[in-house]
């Protein structure tokens, strides 16, 4: 009887610790901000797309947009978690929006090929200044949640992407149909505004940044230099920023190729993708709302090696699978895992990281996303050209597969530090 009340015991505090989330005023604001924000950038792809296939043939035409948002972040990431440390935090976040907002209006002045040139120059003007907004963001959510929430706040931040990736294409394909591309663009201007709204009403406490050896105070260059200096001698913050890049390289190279694998191996069509990316959506959500209750009853190594383990295994079975039924099976598997794993990482990361250096530490973890994202899809389309779509998978979860095993091992240390807030 009293094993079966301690357990009865640990549940109702693992729901309680779930619904306590829901009720961080400060943490929910910033996460509907940023959920609705996603929703509009899914708004302005498709509207882009759309756009620039209006207007031009030209394969170059798409790959221009993409290599004008990735050369910035590859570039100035590291410059932007340097002023997440050294100005105000919250008005970074909200002059970042509103710079966002008006920058997207700029596309609307776009009408023709010789035109073009706005895009590409208003899609490289956001991603610069959305290169000082995560750091910012990421820093600051340690200050909004309790460190025993701050895992399960991790994974819905992380999921709010996927689920923009869901409810974004749907929205604009309503308001394109209706209104015309000029309404999905204004729409996505106006989710900057709301999101800057919303974190103006936050209550975020001071940048905790005095006397120590970390705060910045000399030039931008230099406080970078010391960021990377902390990064480089903190063994475990290192290690986990390994994982990340690892992990990255694997789960990066699926975003690509998962199409024209589904049509190859299934006969799917766009009915089908939808249904698989909706599916994911709902993984999502459901590892970002367990988190907290993994978090109770698994070491951090665990957490993070187990779901990249689960989520490389989820991929190999995407890749041989003839069934419908269970690509959405892997597919619910992979999104789960990934929000848990990358929730995990995150919350590791912030905690290894003090106050005055967090928003240098969230900028090498951008960094290193960002550059191995780009990295795995430029791979896998290579290789999968000479390769085969199959076969990237194989080593793509291969890859992931290894990652998680080198977490249990490198991160062990990490499950025993009571101030990173997952024991």
């Amino acid at each position: 009887m009293e094993v079966e009340t301690a357990v009865t015991e640990r549940s109702a505090g693992q729901r309680q610790a779930a619904r306590d989330l829901f009720h961080q005023r400060e943490f929910m604001l910033l996460w509907g901000g940023q959920l609705l924000s996603q929703i509009g950038d899914q708004c302005l792809l498709i509207a882009a797309i759309t756009l620039i296939t209006n207007l031009s043939a030209s394969p170059l035409a798409i790959l221009v947009p993409a290599i004008s948002i990735a050369l910035p972040q590859l570039f100035f990431g590291l410059l932007g978690g340097v002023a997440a440390d050294r100005w105000d935090r919250k008005w970074m976040m909200v002059i970042s929006d509103v710079l966002r907002g008006l920058l997207v209006l700029a596309v609307l002045l776009v009408h023709t090929t010789a035109q073009l040139w706005i895009l590409y120059l208003a899609a490289a003007g956001m991603a610069l200044v959305g290169t000082f907004f995560y750091p910012a963001r990421n820093a600051t959510i340690p200050n909004l949640v309790p460190k025993g929430l701050l895992l399960t706040a991790n994974g819905l931040i992380q999921g709010t992407y996927i689920i923009a990736l869901i409810i974004g294409p749907m929205v604009a394909g309503v308001a394109v149909d209706l209104w015309g591309l000029q309404a999905a663009i204004i729409f996505d201007s106006g989710t900057f505004l709301v999101s800057a709204v919303t974190i103006i009403s936050l209550r975020v406490p001071p940048l905790q940044n005095g006397t120590s050896d970390l705060a910045v105070r000399g030039s931008m260059w230099g406080d970078m230099r010391t960021g990377l200096t902390f990064i480089r001698h903190n063994r475990l913050l290192r290690r986990a920023l390994y994982v990340a890049a690892v992990a990255t390289l694997g789960i990066g190279s699926v975003v690509l190729l998962a199409i024209p694998h589904l049509r190859t191996q299934l006969g799917a069509g766009g009915l089908e993708y939808g249904g698989a990316m909706s599916v994911l959506g709902i993984g999502s959500v459901i590892g970002g709302l367990i988190a907290t209750r993994l978090s109770r009853r698994l070491s951090t190594n665990s957490i993070v090696g187990g779901m990249l383990i689960a989520a490389g295994v989820a991929v190999i079975v995407f890749a041989y699978t003839r069934s419908y039924a269970v690509v959405l099976v892997s597919v619910m598997a992979l999104g789960m895992c990934i929000v848990i794993a990358r929730g995990a990482l995150d919350t590791i990361t912030q905690a290894l990281a003090p106050d005055e250096v967090r928003g240098r530490a969230q900028a090498a973890v951008s960094l290193i996303v960002t550059a191995g994202t780009a990295l795995a899809e430029g791979f896998s389309a290579l290789m999968g050209h000479f390769l085969g779509v199959q076969t990237m998978f194989v080593v793509a979860g291969a890859i992931t597969v290894a990652a998680g095993a080198a977490a249990i091992y490198a991160l062990r240390e990490v499950a025993h530090l009571g101030h990173v807030g997952l024991r």
